[in-house]
């Protein structure tokens, strides 16, 4: 049995054709395209919930994990990940809510990718088989690596360290626990297999729009698409050292970017507009479509209506010291506001505020930032420092700040992940990937949180240390 999830209402991205939530058999899931195209659907519309990108994974707990909030220690869902206690029952529900919830997620993604194969040529068009397959390896991809980087080792140097279980296939079984490098060879495997089945993406020659008169190949960047995948594969490769071929990638991207209308920068006439890109949502390469992202906003940011015990917000000092420059268009258009809650002044974070243009119901997954920031990090890995300040300089005229200031590269560039992806889930990971011993803290604009694998590592849930 596969789980199909539903969309609440219609939007103004038709492309999520999902039927009314239900239990269906697998011949009837994938006994025609309609059925093939519903259950994918599903994956991604279940890739919003609260246990995963929805919340956890881009503003909630991931981002209190990297310091980004000034968490009350009466806010008891999310104090404990302030200190890295991994111990407490709160905090060990949720994160067994997130490894459950994606091991099903990859459960239903590898029963797609069997009956691919099954109902190829009889069900699939040529077409629809290579989009369908090259999607849901992508996701399988995606899934795996976002558990790896939580629940895994740190990767350099502990690369023969036992990690978690890959599932290539549907399985009842329990699946062995891999080697880290084992287990990022297999993510790696997924996704350079994802980009020969995209090679015809519509995205490719046509952009985020797609193929014409067929929604399911149309706003390409609600999917996994060709550029996203190659986006994703350069942050794994980034992750296991391999810099050579994540440069290959993050130019590939960045060239396309130049040379084509695709994925271009956020100007400021659309973070000044009446109902303003918050999300700048042409530079994503990837992102959710979420219906209900106004209810992150309400329930976890709102400062005039939330007490301390219930807000997530950073400290107004941090913020301002962070961003040096208020014409950058991250800090006017997400944290400029401020308000007293408890007798602390914080920022409110706004990103989330929602809306009823596509745009303000999007969450972020990869976007063409990254990509200038991996091709930085290069260049300062080979000691080209002046190319790695002007390839930061240059990305950062796009952020309305035409000087970086007197930083180095490698502290502009840390600077650039706090101020890039608030809010998105990828600073903790950035943190964890360069094994920092010691990292800014959410309380004092020189203070820092001491670091080590007992922070970086999640605990596997109990009743799943079969895995170990």
């Amino acid at each position: 049995m596969v789980a199909l999830t539903a969309l609440v209402s219609v939007s103004c991205a038709d492309w999520l054709d999902v039927q009314p939530s239900d239990q269906v058999s697998e011949e009837t899931a994938f006994g025609s395209v309609a059925g093939f195209r519903q259950t994918l659907n599903g994956v991604y519309v279940e890739l919003n919930s609260d246990n995963l990108y929805g919340k956890a994974l881009s503003c909630g707990m991931i981002e209190v994990l990297a310091q980004r909030y000034d968490v009350s220690e009466e806010f008891t869902r999310y104090y404990p990940f302030t200190e890295y206690d991994y111990t407490g029952a709160t905090a060990q529900d949720q994160i067994s809510s997130i490894w459950e919830t994606a091991y099903t997620l990859i459960a239903n993604v590898n029963k797609i990718l069997e009956n691919c194969e099954k109902r190829r040529g009889t069900v699939l068009s040529d077409e629809y088989y290579h989009i369908i397959k090259g999607e849901a390896l992508a996701l399988r991809a995606l899934l795996h690596f976002d558990l790896f980087r939580l629940f895994g080792p740190v990767y350099a140097g502990n690369e023969t360290l036992t990690s978690i279980p890959y599932y290539t296939a549907f399985s009842l079984n329990v699946a062995p626990s891999l080697q880290a490098s084992e287990f990022m060879e297999n993510v790696i495997i997924d996704l350079e297999n994802a980009l020969v089945e995209l090679k015809d993406d519509p995205v490719i020659t046509n952009g985020v729009a797609g193929k014409t008169g067929d929604s399911f190949l149309a706003y390409r960047n609600l999917r996994m698409n060709y550029y996203a995948v190659e986006a994703l594969l350069a942050r794994a490769s980034m992750y296991i050292g391999d810099t050579k071929r994540a440069e290959e990638l993050s130019q590939d991207i960045i060239d396309q970017h130049d040379r084509s209308s695709h994925f271009p920068f956020i100007t400021s006439q659309q973070i000044t507009a009446s109902e303003p890109d918050r999300i700048f949502s042409t530079e994503i390469l990837f992102g959710l479509q979420n219906l209900n992202v106004d209810l992150l906003y309400s329930s976890l940011f709102d400062a005039s209506r939330l007490k301390s015990e219930s807000l997530l917000a950073p400290r107004s000092t941090i913020i301002s010291s962070l961003y040096t420059n208020i014409n950058d268009y991250r800090y006017r258009t997400s944290l400029r506001t401020t308000a007293e809650v408890g007798g602390t002044n914080f920022s409110v974070f706004q990103k989330y505020m929602g809306g009823d243009s596509l745009y303000m119901q999007m969450i972020p997954m990869l976007r063409i930032s990254e990509m200038y920031y991996i091709k930085a990090e290069i260049q300062l890995g080979k000691g080209q420092d002046a190319d790695a300040m002007q390839t930061l300089t240059e990305f950062l005229k796009h952020r309305g700040v035409d000087t970086p200031g007197i930083l180095t590269p490698q502290a502009l560039l840390d600077d650039e992940y706090r101020k890039e992806f608030f809010g998105e889930g990828q600073l903790f990971f950035y943190y964890k990937r360069l094994n920092r011993t010691s990292i800014p803290n959410a309380t004092s604009t020189s203070g820092t949180v001491s670091m080590s694998s007992a922070e970086y590592v999640l605990p596997i849930p109990d009743g799943e240390t079969q895995y170990n």
